[in-house]
């Protein structure tokens, strides 16, 4: 049985060293802040006091939600805690009355995200050396 995982709103710095150890190793944690952070929601899972993945929940206009920056430490990878974290934001984006979320994955996460009900809606791209695409999930 997968173990439990809590989900909590964490703040936007919080989720900087996160996002720089999994997905931008060559930028300093403040470069890993975005534009919109501030206004954004954010949600973690902590592991013996370590944060151990995070995601942020942007709104893109009333019936929109945008994933962006989704991490989780390699120590924690294929626990759950991805799982955890998507099937919050989606609850979330739901109660506020979203009708879509969308995200741009790297391809290599583009299955983990099929499996939770997202579709491809672009052509692959790349940015910064990163092939990615555009997925939707329609709530």
């Amino acid at each position: 049985m997968m173990p439990i995982h809590t989900v909590q709103q964490i703040h936007y710095l919080d989720c900087l060293p996160l996002r720089r150890d999994v997905l931008w190793p060559s930028l300093t944690p403040e470069q890993c802040a975005v534009a919109g952070d501030e206004d954004a929601l954010h949600f973690g899972i902590y592991i013996d006091q370590q944060l151990a993945s995070c995601l942020s929940l942007f709104t893109v206009d009333a019936n929109t939600f945008q994933v962006r920056k989704f991490a989780t430490a390699s120590a924690f990878q294929h626990q759950g805690l991805g799982t955890a974290l998507l099937r919050h934001a989606i609850a979330h984006a739901r109660a506020a009355g979203g009708q879509r979320i969308i995200l741009n994955a790297r391809t290599s996460a583009g299955g983990f995200y099929q499996r939770h009900g997202f579709n491809r809606i672009g052509e692959i791209q790349e940015r910064h050396g990163v092939p990615f695409v555009t997925m939707a999930l329609n709530l």
